[in-house]
């Protein structure tokens, strides 16, 4: 009997798991060997869904060899993983000395030393355009860094929606390989509405980018400040991508409102009926925090957003808990909303507190020790499982063709 290889993986800067559970749900016989997460809520978070190794530390802590080989003595076959990026963001301040825009070096490290045959890297865009503290390009440094350790580079620049991921989520895949060859980027199975008429007829082989409605409309109703971190929910799906997301289970995790005062939720049915947050009655107006009741003159460019029920979804960030209305109930998006737009299925649980204060103002209280990653932050870090799932499935038949999978 033929039996197939296990192609083995190694997850760095795993966060949540969306990356290492895209390859999972490939079912190409990928066996995750290990993840490796800094943060404590994230480990729990890993630990609560899987049962393959996780290591609780910081990466900059195996900066030898010796080190790496001795957590992970077995050669995996492909390193994947997404360095923090927040100094090469679009939300942040494109900060090119922040500290965390190095630590691609020591996801590099561990590509010299263990020689996958196929790494992908995560990032946001903003790292085609950085530069650092000398003007250079930091992706013509990467790209270096690969190829003097023997890796052919390919540069992807996917967004999520085109993998049937609800959610508009521009990414940069940075992929190498030691075959020596070009990998293509994965096919895309969805498009845009507007696109129809640009595909020419090949869109009748792609499905219609899934829109918000699609994804969370079968999820139970809450007023702000309701719902339960677990509920049985037995209510079956309206659209396919609804009644895959549940699947069998009939646990609801993590599907619990943020409180919001009765003024905050007559501003959101005003926003939700089309009114402008500038145009609406000065007592429904956002105020300064600390301001005394000082009307605020900031233009939430990324707050305040009302999710449109027949569109796509805006990207999903880190801190998302603010940003947006759902499509037709008066309050925030709850973590299970978000995690069915970053296409989690709904048996994935998400551990720790659900939103998380500042780590300045953390600091400022000596809590420090508390400086964890909420499960919004988790949610909104990740890579999106059903993207990851893309990418696995493509690499699969690369490694299939250069590496030998059968025996």
């Amino acid at each position: 009997m033929i039996k197939e290889k296990k192609i083995k993986v190694v997850d760095l800067f795993a966060g949540a798991g969306g990356f290492g559970l895209g390859f999972k749900l490939a079912k190409c016989n990928y066996e995750l060997l290990l993840s490796l997460e800094v943060d404590k809520w994230a480990v729990d978070t890993l630990k609560a869904n899987s049962n393959h190794t996780i290591i609780h530390n910081d990466i900059k802590k195996y900066n030898t060899a010796g080190k790496i080989k001795e957590i992970c003595p077995e050669k995996p076959d492909v390193i994947i993983g997404g360095p923090p990026c927040q100094g090469f963001s679009n939300a942040g301040k494109k900060d090119p000395s922040d500290p965390r825009n190095s630590l691609f070096k020591s996801y590099a490290e561990w590509v010299e030393v263990l020689e996958p045959k196929i790494f992908v890297m995560e990032n946001v865009k903003g790292i085609l355009t950085g530069k650092n503290e000398r003007g250079e390009k930091v992706i013509d440094i990467i790209r270096q860094t690969f190829e003097k350790i023997g890796y052919r580079v390919n540069i992807w620049e996917l967004n999520a929606a085109n993998y049937g991921v609800p959610q508009s989520r521009e990414r940069v895949f940075i992929v190498g390989n030691k075959f020596n060859t070009d990998i293509s980027i994965p096919p895309i199975t969805h498009y845009f509405h507007y696109e129809k008429a640009k595909l020419n007829g090949k869109a009748q082989n792609l499905l219609e980018a899934i829109t918000v409605i699609d994804a969370i409309g079968d999820l139970p109703e809450l007023n702000a400040g309701e719902g339960s971190e677990e509920d049985i929910y037995t209510k079956e799906g309206s659209s396919t991508f609804q009644r895959i997301s549940k699947g069998s289970n009939n646990i609801l995790f993590n599907h619990v409102s943020m409180r919001h005062t009765s003024r905050v939720v007559k501003r959101y049915e005003r926003i939700m009926d089309g009114e402008s947050l500038f145009d609406m009655p000065e007592d429904l107006m956002v105020r300064k925090r600390n301001g005394n009741g000082e009307l605020s003159q900031v233009l939430f460019s990324s707050n305040y957003r009302h999710l449109k029920p027949n569109m796509i979804s805006y990207t999903i960030p880190a801190s998302f808990y603010s940003n947006f209305i759902h499509p037709t109930q008066p309050r925030n998006i709850t973590s299970r909303e978000a995690a069915r737009l970053q296409s989690f299925p709904d048996n994935y649980v998400f551990k720790g507190k659900r939103t998380q204060i500042s780590s300045k103002l953390l600091t400022k209280l000596g809590k420090d020790s508390e400086n964890h990653l909420s499960q919004y932050n988790q949610i909104g870090n990740a890579v999106p499982p059903l993207l990851a799932k893309a990418i696995a499935r493509h690499l699969h038949s690369y490694l299939n063709n250069n590496f030998g999978i059968l025996t």
